[in-house]
């Protein structure tokens, strides 16, 4: 086999032309096939993300939309009743709330070795030309446990100021004990401990679009007293309010009781689980998911079509060197292998790099599903295209040299 591996080598150095042509058709048609893929497999990937990196079960979890409020100081108040209401309710462990919001601490934006650590995790993002500010979440206690190995309760502090977490990514910046000033408000925190870096929260009101934002570089602070009774950290908090339930509870009674509560003093507001959410995003978006993925198969044959005509095509202006090597010895299957090693080599290798090459664009994408197709990529758009790889390789050499041999018999 090493002559006819060292001959297939030979035939691609001699034709330079044709074979960087035929990697680049390949590369191209990869580069296509890959993106499909990806796209098609991005669904599967996204609902495994958002199960693995929740601390509970999304059946467990109530997400609360208020469909109508009112803007006013009063409302507040409202807020809090409501909430008091909720946990009153049996099959109910806890109501809370959380806002993120950019934040500068006075105390770090002098210090180099900060702002060199959060330029690095700002890069690109929407606070890249601050690397000074970091983002800070207020929550509730009772939400802890939806961060997944991160804290599981706020320990007090050693003076009266708020206790804060932070991200491990800044423990040998922050260490505990140090006292930092919210430059908007003149709050004074405390550092008590770090939540573990690759730590995530289900964050926005759109939160299954946007399942899941990493808390390397944040802070976690609860709600001060203030922040409790301002209006606007209040309605900035009602997209981002969770019902906690036991394994017992009655979610369908919980859902018309919150609903029939808001409407009976004013307001509107429901109640789903994250499960039912999940389901009820997918059931939106089966269409797309079906089109991506019809799609990947049409690119994928149209693929393996256009590949295996140029390898035939190039096979058979290449019959008569393959005339010449039978007429000094060697066999049919020896110069079958032959066309099937210089397939392969071109084959595997633009699978490669298309792999390569998208894997550095959805590296330094800024988009908000970048973890999602990056798992996607890796988890399944790999395997997949080496197994294409592998049909494209069988075809497109026994096309060419079924056809190679039939027309020599003809002759």
């Amino acid at each position: 086999m090493r002559p006819i591996l060292q001959l297939a080598l030979k035939e691609i150095r001699k034709k330079r032309f044709c074979t960087i042509l035929m990697f680049v058709v390949c590369l191209i048609a990869m580069l296509t096939v890959f993106t499909s893929i990806t796209n098609a497999t991005s669904a599967i990937c996204q609902q495994k993300i958002f199960d693995r990196n929740l601390g509970l079960e999304a059946g467990q979890i109530l997400h609360l939309k208020y469909l109508q409020t009112d803007e006013t100081a009063e409302f507040t108040t409202t807020l809090a009743d409501f909430r008091t209401y909720i946990e009153t309710l049996p099959g109910v462990n806890a109501v809370g709330q959380f806002d993120a919001t950019g934040i500068n601490f006075s105390e770090l934006k002098t210090s180099e070795e900060y702002v060199k650590i959060n330029q690095k995790i700002l890069e690109n993002g929407v606070y890249k030309d601050y690397p000074e500010r970091s983002q800070v979440l207020y929550v509730d206690e009772a939400l802890l446990p939806l961060v997944k190995g991160g804290i599981s309760a706020f320990a007090s502090s050693q003076s009266t100021y708020l206790p804060i977490y932070v991200s491990e990514v800044f423990k040998d910046v922050v260490p505990v004990g140090t006292f930092l000033t919210d430059e908007r408000t003149g709050e004074m925190y405390e550092v008590v401990g770090y939540f573990s870096k690759g730590s995530q929260w289900v964050e926005e009101d759109d939160l299954i679009r946007y399942p899941l934002v990493s808390l390397d570089g944040w802070f976690i602070a609860p709600f001060s007293d203030e922040g409790r009774n301002d209006i606007l950290t209040q309605l900035s908090s009602l997209h981002n309010t969770y019902v906690l339930l036991s394994e017992n509870a009655d979610e369908k009674i919980l859902e018309q009781e919150i609903c029939s509560y808001s409407f009976s003093h004013g307001f509107s507001a429901t109640a789903i689980s994250l499960s039912e959410e999940y389901e009820l995003y997918r059931s939106e978006t089966d269409t797309f998911t079906s089109r991506q993925i019809i799609i990947a198969i049409f690119i994928s044959m149209m693929a393996l079509t256009s590949i295996i005509a140029v390898f035939t095509t190039n096979t058979l202006l290449k019959r008569r060197q393959y005339g010449i090597l039978i007429a000094n010895g060697f066999t049919q299957k020896d110069i079958a292998f032959c066309i099937a090693a210089e397939i392969a080599i071109i084959v595997f290798s633009s699978t490669l790099v298309a792999w390569i090459i998208k894997f550095v664009e959805f590296r330094n994408d800024t988009d908000v599903f970048r973890e999602v197709l990056m798992t996607a990529h890796i988890q399944y758009t790999l395997p997949v295209c080496l197994l294409i790889a592998v049909i494209l390789v069988i075809l497109a050499t026994l096309f060419p040299a079924l056809n190679y041999f039939n027309i020599n018999r003809v002759i």
